[in-house]
């Protein structure tokens, strides 16, 4: 009878401490991956350009996967603290590949080494040369020596055009009914295609789009982006007829 109790007993500690360790598990998974739009990692944003950190012992992927891009070129700066690696091939001096390109680049921390021609530095510049169905995009990122357990194994690169009105969100408006409407209104512009995805226009407002999710304040958001207040406020407009209908 007192081995039956004992192993019930383990059971209810065990299930109880799967039950409350999940969610701790479920937020170290959900933060293993960290997104970046492309166009905060080209430079075409005021935010600054993605910094990476390496710890001893881990290592950090770099994924052009959902960006729909593949790797021709990369060119890491300061190699005496960090080693480079790719999921293909691309061809380099005395190097030639039958299918050239990769969607995936991993760094990883290393002893540093003295190299007489290099000064002594524990950052450096990575620029990743990436192409896609729109043409070609320079990537640039900032790496950096870490002795501190990362909190993300993977960067994810995706696309500027995954920013929908339904899932940005505007942190400085202060009035809950413009946040609706302006939010509205982008989805009609994005939903009846009033303005091409390849325009000029297109790009600066999911920029402004970007720096809104971001914490922007709307009007500053604008100004960065390139575009008229009178277009927020046609939007603001068209969210608010939506709503009279």
């Amino acid at each position: 009878m007192s081995n039956q109790c004992s192993v019930i007993t383990r059971f209810i500690l065990v299930s109880s401490l799967t039950f409350h360790l999940s969610p701790v598990i479920a937020s170290e998974i959900k933060q293993s991956v960290k997104q970046i739009f492309q166009g905060v990692a080209t430079g075409n944003s005021s935010q600054n350009i993605p910094k990476i950190k390496l710890s001893p012992g881990y290592g950090v992927n770099i994924s052009f996967i959902k960006s729909g891009e593949i790797v021709e070129k990369v060119w890491l700066d300061n190699p005496t603290f960090a080693t480079l690696d790719v999921d293909g091939c691309l061809s380099t001096e005395g190097r030639e590949c039958e299918q050239e390109g990769a969607t995936v680049v991993h760094l990883r921390q290393i002893t540093p080494l003295k190299v007489p021609q290099l000064p002594n530095s524990n950052t450096s510049l990575l620029t990743v040369v990436a192409k896609g169905k729109l043409g070609r995009n320079v990537y640039l990122f900032q790496v950096d020596m870490s002795d501190k357990t990362p909190s993300y194994h993977t960067i994810e690169i995706i696309p500027n055009s995954q920013i929908t009105p339904e899932n940005t969100q505007f942190y400085n408006i202060r009035n809950i009914n413009e946040l609706q409407q302006i939010s509205k209104g982008l989805k009609i512009v994005n939903t009846r295609g009033l303005i091409s995805r390849e325009s000029r226009l297109w790009s600066r407002i999911t920029n402004f789009l970007i720096e809104v999710r971001m914490g922007e304040p709307v009007n500053t958001a604008a100004r960065k982006s390139g575009i008229s207040m009178e277009l927020v406020n046609r939007l603001i407009e068209l969210g608010s007829s939506s709503v009279m209908k």
